[in-house]
């Protein structure tokens, strides 16, 4: 082979080597964005099943302070609820984001055991009277918000 061939095989041989990182560039950043935006549903589908869950729940506490139910009645709600809780801890534990999500799902995921420890401690008020455990309901489900929001700030940040 001449010189001539050689330099234009090893030309030819860095421009293939070139549109290959090129390609598989893009590919990892067409992975990148699949990855988030399929965390990002997950994310958001679980914000929007929580809030349900949520506002049921609170609508079913409204119906007892109406005095529409009993304290049993409403211990006994609270443990349903308390098991939707459960679900809903268990799918933001099995969503695996990407590394940049890692902490916002952190977050949430705080936000959801708070959430749900703040209703364990109001059934054991409703059960007992104790203002003590209403208070540290109130706090639980305050530091749930807290938790929640800074999710979702971190969440706003990294779009």
């Amino acid at each position: 082979m001449s010189k001539k061939g050689v330099k234009t095989f090893i030309v030819i041989g860095i421009i293939l080597t070139l549109a290959s990182a090129g390609i598989y560039l893009a590919y990892l950043s067409s992975t990148q964005i699949t990855a988030d935006k399929q965390f990002l549903e997950n994310y958001y589908s679980l914000v929007d099943s929580t809030t349900a869950v949520t506002e049921n729940y609170h609508k079913e506490i409204e119906k007892w302070e109406k005095d529409q139910y009993d304290d049993p009645e409403l211990v006994r709600i609270t443990n349903s609820f308390l098991s939707e809780y459960d679900h809903l801890v268990d799918r933001a534990s099995s969503i695996r984001p990407p590394q940049k999500y890692q902490e916002a799902l952190d977050l949430y995921l705080k936000s959801l055991t708070s959430e749900r420890s703040s209703y364990v401690v109001f059934r054991d008020f409703v059960e007992t009277g104790d203002p003590i455990l209403n208070e540290t309901s109130i706090d639980l489900l305050s530091n749930a918000t807290k938790y929640e929001l800074q999710s979702f700030n971190l969440i706003n940040s990294l779009r």
